[in-house]
C-alpha cells in the first residue's frame, strides 16, 4: 500500500514539472537579440506575470512575452483600454510582462486614436520613448506559433481584438528594439533583431507589404 502511495505521488510531482517545462520556458531561452533572455523584472517589483525566474518565458497560457518597464509611467492606461481591470496604473515604477495580444491591441487603438486627434497643422515629431525592455523579450515570440494558435497570440485577445493588430504589436517592438544608428553600440545586436523580425514577417501577409517590412527587409 506503501508503496501505491509512494508512486501516487512521484507521478504527481514528475506530471506537475512537465507541465511546469511546457508553460514556461526556462534558462535555455533566446531573447529577440539571440542572446540569453534576460529578465524583467526582480525580487524588489510585485510580481509582473513573470515566472519564478522573473523572466517573460511563458509559452502558453496568456503568453505573457513582452516586458514594457514602468507601465503606469509609459503607458496609458494599458489594461484598461483592453478590456481590463485598471492594474496597471497601480503598478508604481515596476515592469511587466504583458500579453502578446493585449500589446497588439493596446497599440492598434493608440494608432486609431492618434489619427483622430492628429492635427493638421502638426509638423514637429517628437522621438517616441522606448517603453520595452527588448532584452527580455523571447525570440520564439516572433514565430509563427504564436500569431494566432493560442487565445491570446499576437491577432487575440479575449474577443476583444481588432482586425490584423499583429501589424500594430510588432511593428511596435521592432520600432522600440531596433536600432538603425551604425554609430550606437546597440546596432551590431540589432542586426538579430532584424533578421528574426524579417523572417517571422516574410509569410505574414499583415506584416510583409508594409513601410517597416519594405525599409528593413
Amino acid at each position: 500500500m506503501y508503496i501505491c502511495v509512494l508512486g501516487f505521488i512521484l507521478t504527481i510531482v514528475l506530471l506537475n514539472k512537465k507541465t511546469k517545462k511546457n508553460i514556461r520556458g526556462g534558462e535555455k531561452m533566446k531573447n529577440i537579440y539571440d542572446e540569453d533572455l534576460k529578465t524583467c523584472g526582480n525580487k524588489k517589483m510585485k510580481n509582473g506575470s513573470w515566472g519564478e525566474n522573473y523572466k517573460c518565458d511563458e509559452l502558453g497560457g496568456g503568453v505573457h512575452q513582452i516586458c514594457i518597464k514602468n507601465i503606469s509611467k509609459n503607458t496609458n492606461n494599458f489594461s484598461k483600454n483592453t478590456g481590463q481591470s485598471n492594474w496597471s496604473e497601480n503598478r508604481n515604477n515596476d515592469n511587466h510582462c504583458v500579453c502578446l495580444g493585449a500589446w497588439s491591441l493596446y497599440n492598434k487603438k493608440e494608432k486609431i486614436k492618434k489619427k483622430k486627434e492628429k492635427k493638421k497643422k502638426e509638423k514637429k515629431k517628437k522621438e517616441k520613448s522606448r517603453i520595452l525592455k527588448c532584452d527580455a523579450i523571447p525570440k520564439n515570440a516572433l514565430s509563427d506559433n504564436y500569431v494566432s494558435k493560442f487565445s491570446e497570440g499576437w491577432n487575440k485577445w479575449n474577443g476583444l481584438e481588432l482586425n490584423n493588430q499583429i501589424k500594430n504589436g510588432v511593428e511596435e517592438l521592432v520600432k522600440n528594439c531596433y536600432y538603425g544608428n551604425k554609430n550606437d553600440s546597440m546596432y551590431k545586436k540589432s542586426q538579430n533583431l532584424k533578421k528574426n523580425y524579417c523572417k517571422f514577417a516574410k509569410n505574414n501577409n499583415a506584416l510583409n507589404n508594409t513601410d517597416l517590412y519594405n525599409k528593413l527587409c
